[in-house]
């Protein structure tokens, strides 16, 4: 994956779920320069989104190195073990608990990294002015509306497309597995045929999730409290993430973990050998990239680069 794809990725999330980052890098093949120039790519989107002004594109650039620099310190080795524990058991026909107790061990991963980094958005969030939170939902607003085209959550029940919200599922599959069988595709259509896609749909937990996220940054800005108050929204945001308090909202998101988790169970039950192979090589691949990332004394934020195009680098 090229440096424009990943960093469309992060733009996609970061303002979100910035916890997510990482892992996104992951599901690409240049993980290690995706993970050293993540600054880079996380202050560039930042100002898309935000339209950074000068002293905040600094404060940007000062947080997220500190915050990079941290994960890289403290959770990447943690990454390579879990890498390695999903190697050892998909050697074998996974079964569902097992797929579930992963998952949760990432979302354990993610939420740690989410209550990390809010300190860091708060100080942020604290500069912002109501102009760049009208920008951010705009931008929000034209993302939501290709997400919901291209991966067939049309609003209208006839326009929903079976075929469109099951290929980023084959797409993931067939990156980890090579080319799926063409029963392995049928298990697919047949787990997404089962989900119910009328009265609420994943994207419109995802847009629910940008509404709190930008309810939050309006709280800040109209309110400007104490950064401990404010890093103390983020987190409650994050938890609520994790730990969704509206129990509609929280049916609705463990009943679509469950059908994710039944699905790869099944898909990776039906491999090939070929298929096993594969896996197998992509996960040790992925475990020994973080731990030679985790292994690097290497420093975020000591290139000269510059956000706007017409402007010289400066050093920083």
């Amino acid at each position: 994956m090229n440096v424009k794809s990943i960093a469309m990725l992060i733009r996609r999330s970061y303002l979100i779920v910035i916890s997510g980052t990482v892992l996104l890098l992951v599901a690409c093949t240049g993980v290690r320069f995706g993970y050293n120039h993540a600054d880079i790519f996380l202050v560039a989107s930042l100002d898309e989104y935000v339209d950074l002004e000068r002293a905040q594109e600094k404060l940007a650039k000062d947080r997220i190195s500190a915050l990079l620099a941290w994960h890289r310190s403290t959770q990447l080795h943690a990454y390579s073990a879990l890498l390695e524990e999903i190697r050892t058991k998909v050697k074998r026909p996974i079964t569902l608990s097992e797929v579930t107790g992963l998952q949760q061990k990432l979302y354990d991963r993610l939420e740690t990294l989410g209550t990390r980094a809010a300190p860091e958005l708060a100080k942020l969030a604290l500069t912002l002015g109501s102009g760049q939170i009208t920008r951010v939902q705009h931008e929000l607003t034209n993302s939501n509306a290709k997400f919901r085209k291209k991966f067939g959550y049309i609003r209208t029940s006839m326009e929903n497309k079976l075929g469109a919200r099951a290929k980023p599922f084959i797409k993931r599959a067939e990156f980890w597995l090579g080319k799926l069988t063409s029963e392995q595709r049928t298990l697919i259509w047949e787990a997404m045929a089962r989900r119910d896609n009328g009265n609420y749909t994943w994207a419109d937990e995802r847009e629910a999730r940008q509404r709190d996220f930008l309810a939050v940054l309006s709280k800040i800005q109209e309110r400007k409290p104490e950064e401990q108050l404010a890093t103390r929204w983020i987190r409650d945001y994050f938890a609520d993430l994790a730990y969704q308090t509206d129990p509609q909202r929280r049916a609705f998101v463990q009943a679509l973990r469950q059908s994710n988790a039944e699905l790869i169970a099944k898909v990776i039950a039906s491999a090939t050998p070929e298929q096993r192979e594969t896996l197998d090589k992509k996960l040790q691949d992925y475990a020994a990239d973080f731990a030679a990332l985790a292994a690097e004394d290497r420093k975020f934020g000591h290139r000269p680069y510059s956000l706007r195009p017409n402007e010289k680098p400066n050093p920083t």
